[in-house]
């Protein structure tokens, strides 16, 4: 969400909202990563352990007087959604391996699922004055961004298809420092409240 000049007295948080991972899932997912790094000749910031999730959607700079409208329309998405499962499987860049920028593990089975609850979760935001996406929902997991355009991955890598019950969905803070981004949860809602 883009400030605005007469929005000058007014406090920004910089949020998203994600899928956690279970410790066992992420544990997986750093064992894939450091085989990569391996793989990978150049500059790639890698994703720390403790914030690997699944973005669903990037609010970016918010308004805090927004918080709320979008704790509203969690709590809405977690009556109107049961539980689901997805599949984090096979490996990736956007936008070519030839060529990468992020390093990701994509999502298989459940995509449309998680199609669902992202239009959602959209069109509400949208009436709230968030910006729509421009490019199609395509949801991963990022593994690293890579910093320099001679990136080279040397060999064919692929992740082990891990199951992931999605059960609930957390608004994040995404505090940005030197070290890397600090994310930290300030709202959770468990799907299947009816």
């Amino acid at each position: 969400m883009a400030k605005k000049s007469s929005e000058k007295n007014i406090a920004y948080r910089r949020l998203f909202i994600a899928i956690e991972l279970e410790d066992s899932i992420k544990d997986h997912i750093l064992s894939f990563q450091k085989e990569l790094k391996n793989s990978v000749l150049g500059d790639v910031k890698w994703v720390e352990r403790e914030n690997f999730h699944l973005t669903i959607k990037f609010l970016g700079e918010t308004p805090e007087n927004l918080i709320d409208d979008i704790k509203s329309i969690l709590d809405e998405t977690s009556y109107y959604f049961e539980p689901f499962y997805i599949s984090l499987e096979g490996f990736g860049a956007f936008p070519s391996l030839k060529s990468p920028r992020v390093l990701w593990i994509g999502i298989e089975e459940g995509l449309d699922g998680l199609e669902k609850v992202f239009d959602f979760i959209e069109k509400r935001l949208v009436k709230k004055g968030f910006r729509k996406e421009d490019r199609p929902f395509s949801p991963h997991l990022t593994l690293g961004r890579v910093k320099d355009r001679d990136v080279r991955i040397l060999k064919d890598l692929l992740f082990d298809k891990e199951v992931v019950l999605v059960s609930s969905i957390t608004l994040f803070e995404s505090k940005l420092t030197p070290e890397g981004p600090i994310y930290t949860p300030i709202y959770r809602v468990n799907l299947g409240k009816k």
